[in-house]
């Protein structure tokens, strides 16, 4: 028996609720009276709601597993891919042909105005990367272990397969948003490197890195390819040549943005009211500094430097706002109107509104 609309295994308990009714029947047969009819309609109806309630709790744990697994895939797919495109050459880029006299790429990073600063002024890729990464996940961790001390509310637990296999709220939390973060850092890593490859823009210290032959460079009559340089390193050629957007720039403000919007989303405790907007501002004083400072010493273009604060930010807020609500975390509506009335009972409210809603009908 099939019936529209309806999931097998909810028939299923349908017809074991009709053989327990008729179990009943043949009971009354044999003169059972209403008292135990009853008990037995009772007892048949409370178990149905356990049996169905323990369907969709199974069901559940079997589709968060399977969710997890297949995320887990797509994010070592997208690490994999943004390693092959930043470590590599596998993929093509542009190789568009150079003038030896081009003002706009014959700037030297020497000369800069932050050559007496440390590193040069130039904040080294390693630790724009380590700072990036790490930073954002240890504030989301010291925030929700905080929030899970001293907050009051009841933690929501998650079971996965079995009873003892269960899943704490600060725990699931923290792994969904680390993972979100790190998701939306890699995918605008590899965003990034493919606008690079596709753009191929050069760096305005173009000549400085490829060394330029300047004997070369009379005989072809200041104009031609990497023929006319003597750098031989194709990572060090393929660096200086993909500049457009700043990777620097992308991830810092990435990162900036995506804990900021967490410290006003998810930390709401009266406080923090001084901390929150404190820490908002390093973040994005920082991720600036490190996205400036390369127009400074000639490693990008102003315009290079603009475009990756645009995509890191647009990143950041899409994720922050629209995949993860703004770090809110989710309530049924059940809960909602349980916490309402509770609320009206507490504040002498629901005896009021009442009376208020009974006498405008009165009134009508």
């Amino acid at each position: 028996m099939h019936v529209s609309g309806t999931k097998p295994s909810s028939v299923i308990l349908s017809l074991n609720n009709i053989y327990r009714l008729i179990g009943i029947n043949q009971t009354m047969s044999n003169d059972v009276n209403h008292k135990e009819l009853l008990e037995h309609i009772k007892k048949a109806q409370e178990e149905y709601a356990t049996d169905l309630q323990t369907y969709k709790r199974n069901r559940t744990s079997v589709l968060i597993i399977v969710t997890c697994l297949l995320e887990l895939m797509v994010l070592v797919f997208v690490i994999a891919m943004e390693m092959v495109l930043r470590f590599t050459t596998i993929f093509p880029y542009r190789r568009q042909n150079f003038s030896c006299i081009d003002a706009e790429i014959s700037k030297s990073s020497s000369s800069s105005e932050y050559s007496g600063f440390a590193f040069q002024g130039r904040i080294p890729d390693s630790v724009i990367y380590s700072l990036s990464f790490c930073i954002p996940p240890v504030v989301i961790c010291v925030g929700e272990i905080g929030m899970w001390s001293f907050t009051q509310d009841k933690q929501k637990s998650i079971r996965v397969l079995c009873r003892p296999c269960s899943v704490p709220q600060v725990v699931r939390r923290m792994i969904r948003f680390v993972g979100v973060f790190v998701f939306g850092a890699c995918c605008m890593l590899v965003f990034v490197d493919v606008i690079k490859l596709v753009t191929g823009r050069l760096r305005p210290n173009f000549l400085e890195v490829c060394r330029v032959n300047r004997t070369l460079c009379k005989e072809y009559s200041n104009f031609g390819n990497d023929r006319l340089c003597d750098e031989r390193d194709e990572m060090k050629l393929k660096d200086a040549r993909t500049s457009f957007p700043s990777i620097a720039a992308a991830l810092t403000s990435y990162s900036a943005v995506f804990v900021s919007t967490y410290i006003h989303g998810a930390l709401q405790s009266r406080s923090v009211r001084v901390l929150r907007p404190f820490l908002t501002l390093v973040f994005i004083m920082l991720a600036m500094v490190s996205g400036l400072v390369e127009v400074g010493v000639n490693y990008s273009h102003w315009t290079d430097v603009l475009a990756g604060f645009v995509i890191g930010v647009a990143m950041a807020i899409y994720l922050s706002s629209y995949v993860l609500q703004k770090f809110h975390e989710y309530i049924a509506e059940r809960q909602v109107l349980s916490m309402l009335h509770q609320f009206l009972l507490e504040h002498h409210l629901l005896v009021a509104l009442t009376k208020q809603v009974i006498s405008f009908k009165g009134y009508m």
